[in-house]
């Protein structure tokens, strides 16, 4: 079997302040480094490690396709910008990224969640909600004729999701956008 390649290299921030290293493989497929996944997820870089060894957690698993394959994805970065060229790194693809996105949105709105486990719940919530509107943003700009920037469009959209749970009663104790775990609970009770 031939070694796939990332041949394109790009910094992706869906969320402000929160860039990943994205890539596409030389079979077209959008992929993003096994650190940005676990970045935009909200999520430890170890705990999204472990889920190639172990599968995904209890709590996820009613909500996740039963024919979504753990294993990981090693690449050789062909992308002559990319600060990993020539080496060999874990990549993520956009159909991965998305059923965990969807899994964790799922078992949030089903109470499945541990309370060490919510964090990410909300943050794939947010995320989820602010990728449709971009989508649909995306879409409805381009069939005008325009050429509309994805990234800053889903930048733009994740700060008003947050806006409009703070608007519901969410407060940050520790700063203005840092949540600390009893935040979470006085939000979710």
């Amino acid at each position: 079997m031939t070694e796939r390649k990332a041949v394109d290299y790009g910094q992706v921030e869906l969320i402000p302040g929160i860039i990943g290293d994205g890539y596409v493989l030389d079979d077209d497929t959008a992929v993003m480094s096994e650190r940005g996944t676990a970045d935009l997820l909200g999520m430890a870089h170890s705990s999204l490690q472990s889920m190639a060894v172990t599968g995904v957690p209890k709590s996820l698993k009613p909500f996740i396709d039963k024919d979504l394959s753990m294993a990981v994805t090693l690449v050789k970065v062909a992308a002559k910008s990319s600060p990993y060229k020539d080496r060999r790194i874990v990549v993520y693809d956009s159909n991965f990224i998305d059923a965990i996105l969807r899994a964790y949105v799922m078992a949030v709105g089903h109470n499945a969640l541990q309370k060490n486990q919510m964090h990410i719940g909300r943050r794939c919530v947010l995320l989820f909600s602010s990728l449709a509107k971009t989508a649909l943003d995306a879409a409805i700009k381009q069939a005008c004729g325009l050429s509309p920037n994805i990234q800053q469009t889903a930048q733009k959209n994740y700060i008003d999701a947050v806006k409009l749970i703070k608007e519901f009663g969410f407060t940050c104790t520790a700063g203005d956008d840092i949540a600390i775990k009893k935040d979470i609970t006085q939000f979710l009770n």
